[in-house]
């Protein structure tokens, strides 16, 4: 709920509250009135134990008020709500009674219980309000006066006024709440809907997963988020133009919206990017979820897209849920992120599920808790300061971890293969930002940087006794077969065979991944690179391994 929501409901809940106050406090004066205590001894004792009685229950019933009103404002009735309209009317007709029946001077006081009805509920409960009331005041003047015609008519002239204004300030003030209660709803869908798509916005996005998120923690469940991202739009609307982009944002934006449920909320979260949260959901349902939508988007035949890359309109999607994978909704919306970015780089036209691989690294390997420590210290490093280098070193490592599967290295060499390389790109950190992004050709001061950035990593982590192991693999992983490399100049089996193993894996993700200052390749055109090199930059055995490599485990990237 919206501060500006919060504000106005507080207001109305305000005007309740007084309403009923005024209300009780006219009704207990009226009735209180009626009686003679001075007559009769024993009301010496019987008036303070009644009015303790009578404040005890005013008291019971205004802390009900402030516990179960409050979260009532713009809601449906329900049987609690019924029945408090019912003793309100009740202390109505104790209030006539006592005070003059058909001549009681407190009939206006059902007045109170409309305009109550009427704030809270709309036109239709205080109209039904307001009838009751009406025949309540015309009951007890036919009970009173009998059958005397002339006198019940001449109580009914005097009660036309009061009738009328009831049913005046029923329909009026009902009418009006109704109006104001439709007018805010659309200014509140004017507010959470995207005008384009008609999905929710980011705005309601971040407001329904933190909520989302307090239900969770409340009902011990999961929230799973998947973030979706349209493959090449940007060639879409090159090659057909912005509107018919639009037309397709749309189309699947709606195509989205069928394959949720009632309770799950999907949002454009910007350009062509789509979230979907999914309350009460284990992420292996979201993946089930995230493969109909992708699948539904695969399969249908959108206007324009015999242009794209792949002769057809697709969508990566990124899962990530809460608290399995991420302990808050900032958390929750980077591993999701990142999932998504995997699922891009990796062919894009699938759905990838987060899973930190120093996790798996872990619980599969029995590396040291202090290794473990470290790199998680040094990858919030990185990903701190440039997110395309936290994200390439997450893809190298997998590429790393299956390429050592498919040589079947000893798990002492699987574990340095992975652990430098979610380390190798370390000396970064010491790259100004402007530099490490810069889409410029370099100076040779700033190529110098790049250079010097393998023995960097190897000065940052030095002093760290459980990282020693691994300072050569790091250091060399910028070699080539020829010699022309750096920092070294090793050249073909001078050059460590994980390090020679880490620099296929490391330039392939370079080439076929989004970066400031290089064009992206496909997988193909990576291969070819990779072959095209094979002998001067890379060892052309490991480089045909890593190919076949690709080929076996394809499904994993």
């Amino acid at each position: 709920m919206s501060s500006f929501e919060q504000k106005r409901n507080k207001q109305v809940f305000e005007i309740i509250v007084i309403l009923k106050i005024i209300y009780i406090a006219l009704s207990m004066i009226a009735i209180s009135s009626a009686y003679n205590f001075k007559k009769e001894i024993i009301n010496v004792v019987l008036v303070p134990i009644v009015f303790s009685i009578i404040l005890v229950a005013v008291l019971a019933y205004f802390s009900w008020i402030v516990v179960y009103i409050r979260g009532r404002i713009d809601k449906c009735p329900k049987i609690a709500d019924y029945i408090e309209t019912t003793i309100m009317l009740c202390v109505f007709i104790l209030t006539i009674m006592t005070t003059g029946l058909q001549d009681s001077g407190y009939k206006l006081l059902g007045i109170f219980i409309v305009l109550i009805g009427a704030i809270q509920f709309g036109r239709n409960y205080s109209l039904g309000i307001a009838t009751i009331s009406m025949i309540i005041i015309l009951a007890i003047d036919f009970l009173s006066i009998g059958s005397n015609k002339q006198l019940l008519s001449g109580y009914f002239e005097k009660d036309l006024i009061l009738f009328s204004a009831l049913f005046v300030t029923a329909f009026i003030l009902g009418m009006y709440v109704d109006i104001e209660r439709e007018h805010s709803k659309e200014l509140k869908n004017l507010a959470n809907i995207d005008e384009l798509t008609g999905l929710y916005n980011h705005r309601y996005f971040q407001e329904f997963l933190q909520k989302a998120i307090n239900n969770a923690d409340k009902e011990k469940q999961e929230v799973s988020l998947l973030f979706m991202d349209i493959d090449y739009f940007k060639n879409f609307n090159d090659v057909n133009g912005h509107q018919a982009g639009d037309l397709i944002l749309k189309e699947i934006g709606q195509i989205m919206k069928s394959c949720i449920r009632s309770t799950d909320a999907v949002a454009r979260y910007g350009g062509e990017e789509f979230a979907a949260i999914l309350p009460n959901t284990t992420e292996h349902d979201a993946v089930k979820i995230g493969e109909r939508i992708r699948a539904s988007i695969q399969n249908t035949d959108f206007k324009g897209q015999e242009n794209q890359p792949d002769k057809n309109i697709t969508i990566s999607i990124g899962i990530s849920s809460y608290p399995k994978r991420a302990i808050s909704k900032h958390q929750l919306i980077n591993t999701a992120d990142d999932a998504l970015y995997r699922a891009k780089s990796f062919n894009r036209n699938r759905v990838e599920l987060y899973r930190g691989i120093l996790d798996d690294l872990y619980e599969n390997m029995e590396i040291d808790k202090d290794v473990v420590k470290f790199i998680k210290a040094f990858m919030n490093m990185i990903n701190k300061k440039d997110r395309y280098t936290y994200r390439h070193t997450e893809s190298v490592v997998i590429y790393a971890k299956y390429f050592g599967e498919y040589l079947n290295l000893t798990k002492k060499e699987k574990i340095s293969l992975q652990v430098s390389a979610y380390l190798h790109d370390i000396g970064k950190l010491e790259i100004p930002d402007d530099v490490l992004n810069k889409k410029e050709k370099l100076t040779e001061a700033e190529r110098q940087m790049f250079i010097k950035h393998p023995q960097t990593g190897v000065d940052l982590i030095k002093s760290i006794k459980q990282l020693d192991e691994f300072q050569p693999i790091i250091k060399h992983h910028h070699e080539r077969y020829d010699g022309k490399g750096y920092p070294s100049g090793l050249k073909a089996t001078e050059i460590p065979y994980l390090s020679r193993m880490l620099t296929i894996a490391d330039s392939f993700d370079a080439m076929t991944s989004n970066r400031p200052y290089n064009k992206v390749k496909t997988q193909e055109e990576g291969i070819k690179e990779l072959r095209d090199n094979a002998g001067t930059q890379f060892d052309p055995d490991l480089v045909e391994k890593f190919i076949e490599m690709l080929d076996k485990y394809k499904d994993k990237f």
